[in-house]
């Protein structure tokens, strides 16, 4: 089976926790990782990378509470009419899709008295919407909250890492159940 993870993250030199979920998936699987970072804008190639895949696997992290930039770049560029929608457009359709999503914020915060003033479920919807529209099975959303690594913002690495590493785990089970391993 064909695993293609869509990697959001605009920059993993930057980053803990993406990093090292990307680093988990490079060594303990065989997926083909699209690192968004790096995206040069071949459409064609992008969705034939979609068609070919059993399962996608869009991994980002929570920026202000929705995808970072890089990724609604490429939706907005690989998610074509004729191709992801319009009347000749599903090709993506009943596509398997797992959303892996880091936060550094508390789930807490994640309310109507919270940092974030609504809860989760409020911004899921709003970052799902282009795949519904294209069809697609979302079939899992895992999210680890306090994914925060920096000591200034009252971040802890190890902790940072040992969430990230059980976050990994938890993704690649949910593709392996997906594709009978």
């Amino acid at each position: 089976m064909n695993v293609l993870v869509i990697d959001g993250h605009p920059d993993l030199q930057a980053s803990t926790a993406n990093a090292a979920i990307y680093k988990h998936y490079q060594q303990a699987t065989d997926w083909l990782i699209h690192n968004l970072a790096v995206y040069q804008g071949d459409i064609k190639e992008e969705q034939a990378a979609l068609l070919r895949a059993d399962v996608i696997v869009v991994q980002f992290p929570l920026y202000w509470s929705t995808f970072p930039a890089v990724l609604k770049k490429w939706i907005d560029d690989v998610f074509t009419y004729g191709f992801a929608f319009g009347p000749y457009g599903s090709k993506l359709k009943g596509k398997k899709l797992v959303f892996s999503i880091t936060a550094g914020a508390t789930a807490d915060s994640y309310s109507e008295s919270g940092f974030n003033f609504m809860p989760f479920g409020n911004y899921q919807k709003a970052f799902e919407h282009a795949f519904r529209a294209a069809e697609m099975d979302i079939v899992d959303t895992i999210v680890t909250f306090e994914l925060n690594a920096d000591p200034n913002e009252g971040g802890d690495k190890a902790k940072t890492l040992d969430l990230a590493q059980a976050h990994a785990l938890q993704v690649t089970n949910a593709v392996n159940a997906l594709v009978g391993k």
